[in-house]
């Protein structure tokens, strides 16, 4: 095969030697062609990955409205929520070709290409905005959902309790690292990481190093009307190879030895606590009282669940991540509550992650991920 290469480039040497000028003019020849080829290559690539706002739509479902924005190409963007506004910052540049009609509540949009930030106005304040990618499939463009309500909700009210505290240092890491010190840090990250939201309203049982009795705990959430109570403890295990994320929500009887020796290490308490029922009779107090705790176990479970889906890709899990005991903090009848054991002071690896700034972050970024999550879960499923 070389051979004959070789064969036919001496073969044309030879012919453009000889026939000047009908190598000037096949030279001019595949210089056009050349040109128009790189043209038509320009113009197919500028089509094929140019991203385009090819369409808006409107939707609504109850309070929640909606709006769409049709792309034709996937791409990465931040936003920026205000009171009247929503700011799209794209990573690529956007073509906007048409000018698209507005209605609802949203009064202008506007493209700055400079900027590359797409502005929708709106007439009203908006609430609960939820802005996210729905990627392109096969005929589908790719998507920006942005849903929200013009109504303001009441602000749901998240119990968060550092566990331990003042005379009660938890356990003591390898490094001699304090439990009340680390789950107090992950209490104020959580509380400041909540605060930039507009419909959470987060309650710390303690806000600095003091002791605080575990039915405090409790009586503070029930007192604040709290719709879920998070505990934050570190756990310590006589094998120094345990590691890694658990939760716990309450049972009457714990899913193993471990967890019932954790539950008899952190508590001696009552199951109901401060639930006044004097005036019903045994029967129907004994039916209010089953039916109450089993729709708040399962509701805990459904919290669990959703804090498993929102660490497990990046964070090291328990086997089992999800058991049960009789803690006192998880014992408020009609509170979902959850126990998390953030990880275990006694492994020389999760040690260093509880004690690191950069982990507290990440771990607060992701339980604050997972109680949104639950909360517009049980909104749309109407429970």
């Amino acid at each position: 095969m070389a051979h004959k290469f070789k064969k036919i480039m001496e073969d044309i040497d030879f012919f453009l030697k000889k026939n000047t000028i009908c190598s000037i003019t096949y030279f001019f020849f595949k210089l056009i062609h050349f040109f128009k080829f790189i043209f038509l290559f320009i113009i197919y690539f500028n089509q094929a990955y140019s991203i385009e706002l090819v369409n808006l739509r409107f939707g609504s479902n109850g309070e929640i409205k909606r709006i769409v924005l049709d792309l034709s190409q996937d791409t990465s963007f931040n936003s920026k929520v205000f009171d009247k506004r929503i700011e799209i910052f794209f990573k690529d540049e956007i073509e906007v070709k048409k000018k698209f009609t507005t209605k609802n509540d949203l009064s202008e949009i506007a493209y700055n290409k400079k900027l590359k930030k797409l502005s929708l106005n709106f007439n009203k304040n908006i609430f609960s905005t939820n802005i996210y990618l729905l990627k392109k499939k096969k005929e589908f463009h790719s998507r920006i959902v942005i849903d929200y309500s013009s109504k303001k909700k009441k602000r749901k009210i998240i119990i968060i309790d550092p566990g331990h505290g003042g005379r009660d240092s938890g356990a003591v890491g390898i490094f001699k690292n304090l439990e009340k010190n680390i789950t107090l840090k992950v209490g104020l990250l959580l509380k400041k990481r909540f605060e930039q939201t507009t419909n959470y309203k987060v309650i710390l049982t303690r806000e600095k190093d003091f002791f605080l009795k575990l039915r405090s705990r409790t009586r503070i959430a029930k007192k604040n009307n709290a719709d879920i109570f998070i505990s934050l403890h570190a756990d310590f295990h006589r094998n120094s190879r345990a590691r890694g994320i658990s939760l716990y929500t309450l049972s009457e009887r714990a899913s193993d030895k471990e967890a019932a020796a954790l539950a008899r290490r952190e508590n001696k308490s009552d199951l109901i606590d401060g639930v006044d029922l004097s005036e019903e009779t045994s029967e129907v107090t004994s039916i209010l009282l089953d039916l109450t705790k089993r729709d708040t176990l399962n509701q805990s479970s459904l919290l669990v669940k959703f804090l498993i889906k929102s660490f497990k890709n990046d964070f090291n899990l328990l086997q089992r991540t999800h058991r049960s005991a009789g803690f006192a903090v998880l014992k408020s009848l009609d509170i979902p509550s959850v126990l998390l054991e953030m990880g275990y002071l006694s492994n020389k690896n999760d040690s260093k992650l509880l004690i690191s700034e950069d982990y507290q972050r990440k771990l607060s970024d992701k339980i604050v991920k997972a109680v949104i999550n639950y909360f517009n879960w049980k909104e749309k499923n109407d429970i």
